[in-house]
């Protein structure tokens, strides 16, 4: 997939996300009514953008036609036939999903600071696996089992960035 192939998928995930935010922190400020921490709001406001963001562009695909794909469920097969197919198809597959989670491993331990390794990788493959049954039930997308597995490994990899960005502040 080209990057304006790419730029038309991540278009409509973001006006999505940000109309998702928007309402978001709308209905916030009406039930709290001033009484919030604008930092720990400004982090909700962007966990919601970057749900709705990876939920549309994974599972919901508005305005993309829906095609039934049976399930792939050989792990590997389709990052080793994204290997043989060349560099970038590799490269999109691959990165792709982690970089689509590394954010969640990020903000996981902002979110709940007491947060380890384990539950990173149980929301990451939880997260995941949520979306690839949406996509699989809905016709959305074609699921497969190394998306799971490098969904979570970009969850994890995100949730280890945390940990270095915060030594490095120290």
């Amino acid at each position: 997939m080209s990057f304006a192939g790419i730029w038309e998928l991540l278009r409509p995930a973001l006006l999505f996300a940000l109309g998702c935010a928007a309402l978001w922190a709308l209905l916030r400020r009406a039930i709290l009514r001033g009484e919030r921490k604008a930092r720990r709001e400004a982090l909700y406001a962007l966990t919601v953008f970057y749900l709705a963001a990876l939920v549309e562009i994974i599972a919901l695909r508005f305005g993309r036609p829906a095609a039934r794909v049976a399930p792939q469920l050989v792990p590997l097969r389709t990052t080793l036939e994204q290997w043989r197919a060349g560099a970038w198809p590799f490269v999109y597959h691959v990165v792709g999903n982690l970089t689509w989670f590394m954010p969640l491993g990020l903000l996981l331990p902002m979110l709940r600071p007491s947060a380890r390794w384990r539950q990173a990788l149980l929301v990451g493959a939880g997260l995941s696996l949520l979306v690839e049954g949406y996509q699989f039930l809905f016709g959305t997308g074609a699921p497969d089992v190394d998306d799971l597995l490098l969904n979570a490994l970009g969850t994890l990899l995100g949730y280890g960035l945390s940990h270095l960005i915060r030594r490095a502040q120290r």
